[in-house]
């Protein structure tokens, strides 16, 4: 599906004290190696959410080294490449980078191309899973759905939430009471 279709179903279902006032931008940088993305939210013309590959792909390696010399990790040369590509070593590498996308991820740092999906999954999602989605931000988005009702709404904690999550129910919060004033 086209971005353009993506970000007409995704804008049609927000809310109404948010309508004109949520926007999904997505850039493709194209003239770039691997073409990276940048995603953005903005609320207002304002920036209140970014996820960008290239600055989510320094971090994750950065760690992910961090992380090799904290483990004292190494993959030792051998002519015999099956040998080397069924090592040991070579697994534990392997999940040093994965715990250490996780970690990024965690620290609230995604991939565009991971959001983009995820948004994507959103529009065609029961809104009763998207509210208790596993990925932060399907659980963010789903807080400024039109779907989300007065009711449901007063009953919701977001104390135990994720930072993004928290922040969206505030700018929510926000928007309905400037919408009653």
């Amino acid at each position: 599906m086209r971005w353009s279709k993506v970000k007409q179903l995704a804008e049609g279902l927000l809310c109404e004290s948010l309508k004109g006032r949520i926007e999904y931008h997505y850039v493709i940088h194209r003239k770039s190696h691997d073409q990276p993305g940048t995603f953005r939210i903005t609320f207002d013309g304002k920036e209140i959410f970014r996820a960008s590959d290239i600055p989510y792909n320094i971090a994750a390696n950065t760690r992910g080294q961090e992380l090799t010399e904290e483990r004292a990790l190494s993959l030792k040369w051998d002519s015999d490449w099956k040998k080397m590509w069924e090592s040991n070593e070579l697994k534990q590498l392997h999940a040093a980078y994965d715990d250490a996308e996780t970690e990024v991820r965690e620290s609230g740092l995604y991939p565009a191309y991971e959001i983009i999906g995820l948004l994507f999954d959103y529009i065609h999602m029961a809104f009763d899973k998207a509210l208790t989605y596993e990925h932060p931000f399907i659980r963010a988005i789903a807080l400024f759905d039109r779907r989300l009702g007065k009711r449901r709404w007063a009953n919701m904690n977001v104390e135990a939430e994720a930072d993004l999550v928290r922040d969206f129910y505030k700018l929510r919060m926000k928007a309905e009471e400037d919408r009653m004033s």
